[in-house]
C-alpha cells in the first residue's frame, strides 16, 4: 500500500497490481486489504488494474474486487478462458496470461501462468489509452477506460465464461473508439 501511494504521488497515470488475497482467506470482519491505497489512487484520478487471481473458481480477490478497480481475468494461448482464471462479476475482461514469456528467477527467460501476467496487457492498453487522451486533451478516469475496454472486446470463444468479464482485450479496438467517442463529443460542441 506504501508502494502504491509513493506511485500515485509521483504522478502516476496506470497503476498494475498482479497480486491479491482471495475473500475466504481474510479474517471474519475486517476490512477488504488495500481498500486505502485504492481509493487514495481513485480518487487522485489514477486508472487501476488487478489480476482477478488463480484459483480457477468464482471467487472475490482484493485488490480486483474493490470498486473502481479494473479486475483482469486470464486466456490461453488459444484464447480460450484460462481454467485458473478466476470468475466473478467484478472481472471487466480478460487478456492472455498463459504461457507469457518473463524473467525466471535465476535468469534467463521462463514461461508463466497466471492472471497476474494477464494484468500488466490491460495495464499497458490503458497506458496507451490515457496518452492518447492526453494527447487529444480529453479527461479519462478509471470507470471510463473499463467502459471503453469491455465495449471493445472480442468476444470470448466458448460459451462457458459466466464471471470472466465481457469478452478480450482488443486495444486497436479501444483506441478506435477512444478516439471515436472525442471525435463525437467535439463535434457536438462545435459552433
Amino acid at each position: 500500500d506504501a508502494g502504491m501511494k509513493r506511485l500515485v504521488d509521483l504522478g502516476a497515470k496506470v497503476i498494475n497490481m498482479s497480486f491479491g488475497t482471495a475473500e475466504d482467506q481474510l479474517p471474519p470482519g475486517g476490512a477488504p486489504p488495500h481498500l486505502e491505497a485504492v481509493r487514495y489512487a481513485l480518487a487522485r484520478g489514477v486508472v487501476l488494474v488487478a489480476a482477478s487471481g488463480n484459483s480457477g473458481l468464482a471467487q472475490r480477490y482484493f485488490p480486483a474486487a474493490h470498486d473502481g478497480v479494473i479486475a483482469v481475468g486470464a486466456v490461453d494461448v488459444r484464447g480460450a478462458v484460462a481454467r485458473f482464471s478466476t470468475r466473478g462479476s467484478h472481472v471487466a475482461l480478460c487478456a492472455p496470461g498463459a504461457g507469457i514469456w518473463t524473467c525466471a528467477l535465476g535468469g534467463g527467460l521462463q514461461r508463466a501462468n497466471g492472471t497476474s501476467f494477464a494484468a500488466p496487457f490491460v495495464s499497458a492498453a490503458c497506458a496507451l489509452l490515457v496518452a492518447r487522451a492526453d494527447a487529444r486533451a480529453w479527461p479519462v478516469d478509471s470507470a471510463s477506460l473499463r467502459a471503453l475496454l469491455v465495449a471493445s472486446c472480442r468476444p470470448h470463444l466458448l460459451a462457458d465464461t459466466e464471471g470472466c468479464g465481457a469478452g478480450v482485450l482488443d486495444i486497436a479496438a479501444a483506441l478506435r473508439a477512444l478516439d471515436q467517442r472525442i471525435d463525437e463529443a467535439l463535434d457536438d460542441t462545435a459552433p
